[in-house]
């Protein structure tokens, strides 16, 4: 993931909560699912710790190149690049399927021209227009997709949502306060509170969490509680219940985190990168496996990628030879080799750019001429600076 100018440019459903709300949007509750930067419909959302969510590219083109980002709604400081939340997208894509689409080919325009792709899904409904190897990669030409492929779907697409569609991986039970990994999938808070490790593991994708506990994903937990009102009050009860039920013990790690996370942010938090070793940020680029951005410290880079954007990894993703695919839609593949890179060092690129100014007043030096003299005539002068006249 580098160099961002590139990138510029399932429990039983309930019939009496799809009879009261029919699980579909109204004019009222469409506004949750909005975007905070782009004021769109949200458009492979990503989730950050703070509960808040944006657009992939809304988010990517905000992340500051050399030091850490903050949310635009709260200020949040975060320093790594959450996946999309695929339980999010599949659901804006039920609900929204005429607008998604129109933003899916909006998105898709733009991509095209800076020649660089966010992450592709598959639909059980839309597999045949979008299929994925064995290997994680893509066998579709997203660059020939047309308006026409997608004009058909609406009507295929269009299905009520049940309480099958947002169920936490953990207790197997609806959502419940629900909360998003760096790696996009969904637990309920309270399960991911209960959990004894640290840091914080995937129970999809094994992967590890970086950064701060999360916060409940608002939009979406406010979704569950207007469009299933009595499974998410029964829901509140029974983790209420089992709190108020659990022995009183020492907490565990990640239920101490989730407190410290809805503290308030100290300024040791909030300007980390002045503590940090700023010569050692590579400018503008991160990891493709956790989503650290920018890269500090090693850098490596696969030199197999021919994507203008490439595939890069930190040190302690390359060290755990990590298998993720590329957050920008990458064909990388496990057996592509990598090698250092430190071509955008921040120390690199201001030597780079002091050897440059230096040869550059070096250069104004050597050609700087007295304005008063014509460079024409000093050969009609003596070493005295008088002119003379030869007889």
């Amino acid at each position: 993931m580098a160099d961002r100018e590139t990138a510029k440019f399932s429990a039983s459903s309930s019939s009496s909560a799809e009879e009261e709300a029919g699980g579909t949007l109204s004019n009222e509750s469409s506004s949750l699912f909005q975007c905070c930067v782009c004021l769109d419909l949200l458009y492979k959302p990503i989730v950050l710790a703070c509960g808040h969510s944006s657009c992939f590219w809304c988010v990517h083109k905000a992340m500051h190149q050399w030091r850490e980002s903050h949310c635009a709604i709260c200020r949040r400081p975060y320093k790594h690049f959450p996946s999309i939340c695929q339980l999010l997208h599949l659901l804006l894509l039920k609900l929204e399927p005429a607008d998604y689409k129109r933003r899916e080919m909006e998105v898709l325009e733009e991509e095209k021209n800076a020649g660089v792709y966010s992450p592709q899904f598959v639909d059980s409904d839309v597999g045949k227009l979008h299929t994925v190897n064995d290997n994680g990669t893509s066998t579709a030409n997203i660059k020939d997709r047309r308006p026409e492929d997608f004009e058909h779907l609406e009507n295929i697409i269009k299905r009520k949502v049940s309480v099958d569609d947002v169920m936490c991986s953990l207790c197997e039970r609806m959502l419940y306060q629900p909360a998003v990994l760096n790696c996009g999938h969904v637990y309920c808070q309270s399960c991911l509170s209960d959990l004894s490790g640290e840091p914080l593991q995937c129970h999809v994708c094994q992967s590890l969490h970086p950064g701060d506990f999360p916060n409940v994903c608002l939009n979406l937990g406010h979704f569950l509680e207007e469009v299933f009102p009595r499974e998410y009050a029964m829901r509140r009860e029974e983790v209420q219940l089992k709190k108020a039920q659990r022995p009183t013990a020492n907490p565990s790690p990640n239920s101490v985190q989730a407190q410290k996370a809805t503290e308030k942010i100290g300024l040791r938090d909030m300007y980390f990168c002045l503590s940090e070793d700023m010569s050692d940020v590579h400018v503008g680029v991160g990891c493709d496996s956790c989503g650290v951005y920018p890269i500090i410290g090693k850098r490596y880079k696969c030199k197999d990628c021919t994507e203008a954007i490439g595939f890069d990894l930190c040190e302690a993703c390359y060290n755990t030879s990590s298998k993720l695919p590329g957050r920008f839609n990458q064909q990388h593949t496990p057996d592509h080799k990598f090698e250092l890179d430190d071509s955008q060092l921040l120390r690199n690129i201001l030597m780079r750019s002091a050897l440059q100014l230096d040869i550059s007043e070096q250069g104004h030096q050597l050609v700087s001429v007295p304005e008063d003299d014509d460079p024409h005539d000093y050969e009609n002068h003596d070493d005295e600076g008088n002119g003379y006249e030869e007889k």
